[in-house]
């Protein structure tokens, strides 16, 4: 199974701007199912066969995340950070503004699915 120690060196060899398929494609050859990532913490939890799991507690661009929600604008900037158009640290602060909480990459399904408030689906987009 796969270490946090592949992926940081799998992101770090990519780049701030390699495109979210060429991303995920990498990630899931070390065994990564999906993904999800916490605005307001900055945390990531990849998720492996069997339950495995491994999380990174935080990558210091955590960010408080706005209340009102603007399901279009998570969409645009999701497009733009899918591909390869905005830097993660961007994409972050604009996600932010948006008040989208969290997003989940499905690497099988070939799909993002970005969340607001309780979990609620503001856009999908696939790679």
């Amino acid at each position: 199974m796969f270490k946090l120690t592949e992926i940081d060196d799998v992101l770090n060899n990519l780049g701030d701007h390699a495109d979210f398929a060429t991303i995920a494609k990498k990630e899931a050859d070390l065994g990564v199912q999906h993904f999800q990532y916490d605005v307001a913490t900055g945390a990531t939890t990849y998720f492996g066969e069997n339950g495995y799991l491994v999380e990174r507690r935080t990558n210091g661009l955590a960010v408080r995340v706005a209340r009102e929600e603007d399901a279009a604008a998570v969409e645009q900037i999701a497009k733009q950070y899918i591909a390869g158009q905005l830097a993660l640290a961007d994409a972050v602060k604009q996600f932010a503004k948006a008040g989208c909480q969290a997003w989940t990459a499905n690497l099988k399904r070939h799909i993002v699915d970005f969340s607001g408030d309780e979990g609620k689906i503001m856009a999908a987009v696939t790679f």
